[in-house]
């Protein structure tokens, strides 16, 4: 989608796009999504900027209403002001399965139907077939106004094949010494069609395999025959990086926490909330950089390369040794903890590793009791919570709370989890009657 998003853009017909992200934030709400649309389409149609600045001037309370009213007032008003000249843009919208507010997602499908005769443009969405996504296209008159594109018919095969060669030409340009006594072709035809069939259409898989063949942790040859031999699809894929990995304390402590990270956090914000130096961080990042994005520097946010890794990583039958079971426990203690030891009287947090800590942990918390289907919570847990409701971080993580425009849900996170273990917690009384 990326790729089609930037040839709409030179041919001056993308109206507006948006990426969800799983995990990352402000890219996995809906909170932002419309307004971040309208912000798109004030730079590329300059002409309706005034009157999408005259509504915000009208009502500056636009950014907090219903998306009915922002998509009107934000998009349809302004754009309807010169509608000839946007008939054929385009808004691309990717992955609707990954933003985390599902019934605002069914919503939206459901508001640009009623909405289809007056918006100027059309929208090219994506997502993977999610039931609440697909129960939201199931309607009639959804169906009346939607060209479906099903891309697990598409068989992509021969553009695989053709990706893998002209990736593989690269890397013997790039590793010549390696290849230089091989007077066959690498890899031989047979073997190229053997890993096109292996990627079962998914253009992901070629892309990860590529990654993992030239990862630097052995030769390019080695690599490839130990692919040929797993089985078809990603999951024995991400099984085979994973046991060529160094699986240390710290290396399950940074894949737990690119799993189950509610938000983006830079390599430095990451350390602290690890008790971690960076360049552990890093060094433990390298053992799977093939199928993760690791930042050019300590700010940047490390990212994976697909989605369908944390899925693999979450679910016990795929993932078998390496299902990660206890993340949303762990996130919260290693939340709790820096609060503990970082937040003193009047000293507000910092640092993007103590704001998570002070806005996710009870999220965390909340997870980890769900998980556990019976409402308890592991021991450490417990210590490191009774700890925090006695110590000086408390009043700190209250105030910081009380002046947070989140903490009407963190209120009603922290109801959930004292109806999910049926005792009362002190931080929520303390914070009922503050």
């Amino acid at each position: 989608m990326q790729t089609v998003a930037e040839r709409l853009n030179g041919e001056g017909s993308l109206a507006a796009s948006f990426f969800f992200l799983r995990g990352a934030g402000a890219r996995s709400e809906f909170t932002r999504f419309i307004v971040t649309l309208a912000y798109h389409i004030s730079h590329s149609i300059p002409d309706s900027q005034p009157f999408i600045h005259d509504a915000l001037r009208m009502d500056p309370t636009l950014l907090f209403q219903s998306m009915e009213t922002q998509l009107q007032k934000l998009v349809i008003d302004p754009l309807g002001h010169i509608l000839p000249r946007t008939k054929h843009m385009i808004i691309v919208v990717d992955a609707l399965d990954e933003c985390d507010d599902h019934k605002s997602i069914a919503d939206f499908i459901g508001l640009l139907v009623q909405t289809y005769n007056d918006l100027p443009f059309r929208f090219l969405l994506a997502s993977r077939a999610e039931n609440h996504i697909a129960e939201a296209f199931t309607l009639d008159a959804a169906q009346s106004i939607t060209c479906f594109l099903k891309l697990e018919s598409f068989d992509s095969g021969q553009d695989i094949t053709v990706f893998l060669t002209s990736r593989f030409d690269t890397i013997r340009k790039q590793h010549p010494r390696l290849f230089q006594d091989m007077e066959r072709e690498w890899p031989s035809s047979v073997d190229l069609m053997a890993l096109a069939k292996k990627s079962d259409g998914l253009f992901i898989f070629a892309a990860t395999v590529v990654s993992f063949i030239t990862d630097g942790k052995g030769s390019p040859q080695e690599k490839l025959k130990q692919v040929l031999t797993s089985h078809v699809g990603l999951d024995p894929l991400y099984t085979q990086v994973l046991s060529n990995a160094n699986c240390d304390e710290a290396f399950i402590k940074v894949l737990t926490a690119i799993t189950y990270l509610h938000k983006e956090l830079s390599i430095t914000s990451l350390a602290k909330l690890l008790a971690l130096t960076p360049e552990v961080v890093v060094n433990r990042l390298t053992e799977i950089q093939s199928i993760i994005k690791i930042p050019a520097n300590n700010q940047g946010s490390v990212q994976l390369n697909h989605t369908s890794f944390r899925d693999f990583l979450l679910a016990k039958t795929r993932s078998k040794n390496y299902y990660l079971l206890l993340g949303d426990a762990l996130m919260a203690f290693w939340s709790l903890t820096l609060m503990v030891n970082s937040l003193k009287q009047d000293h507000w947090p910092k640092d993007k590793a103590e704001e998570y800590a002070c806005q996710q942990w009870c999220f965390h918390l909340e997870g980890a009791i769900r998980g556990y289907q019976s409402g308890e919570v592991a021991t450490g847990i417990l210590e490191i919570l009774q700890i925090f409701i006695r110590c000086e971080a408390l009043e700190v993580w209250i105030n910081t709370m009380i002046s947070d425009f989140e903490s009407d849900t963190g209120i009603k996170c922290l109801q959930e989890i004292k109806k999910l273990c049926q005792v009362g917690i002190m931080v929520l009384d303390l914070m009922t009657c503050t």
